[in-house]
């Protein structure tokens, strides 16, 4: 199966194996049991991995960063379902629920993505 990624994440791939495979779906913690690995039993992983990392390492800071980082996660869930989705009824199901996710994280992976990516010197105190 091809998934797409710049060649940076599949160098980061080869060269950090076990950074990459603690990659996932979920925030982490709890968070990992409401957004799972799965769509309908179907491991949707590798999109996540890929989508972590464009999330921690990929060039540039700005909110249309983010954006190609959701959209590379979309198409790459879709190509999962297109190639190992079953039947055409659950592989429609799959396809909904990756656009469910997609959309979850449309809406709520900005803070996500900003934190992954700040460093020290872009948090500092703010007094009133």
């Amino acid at each position: 199966m091809k998934l797409f990624a710049s060649e940076k994440c599949w160098t980061f791939k080869a060269t950090h194996p076990d950074i990459f495979a603690s990659f996932g779906c979920g925030p982490g913690g709890f968070g990992d049991f409401l957004v799972p690995d799965t769509i309908y039993g179907l491991s949707i992983k590798p999109a996540c991995q890929v989508h972590d990392w464009y999330y921690r390492f990929q060039d540039g800071d700005i909110e249309a960063d983010r954006k190609k980082a959701d959209k590379i996660f979309l198409t790459n869930m879709l190509q999962i379902v297109n190639e190992h989705g079953g039947n055409f009824i659950i592989k429609a199901l799959r396809r909904r629920r990756a656009k469910t996710y997609y959309l979850a994280v449309q809406w709520f992976g900005s803070p996500a993505y900003f934190e992954e990516r700040s460093t020290e010197n872009q948090f500092r105190e703010f007094v009133v």
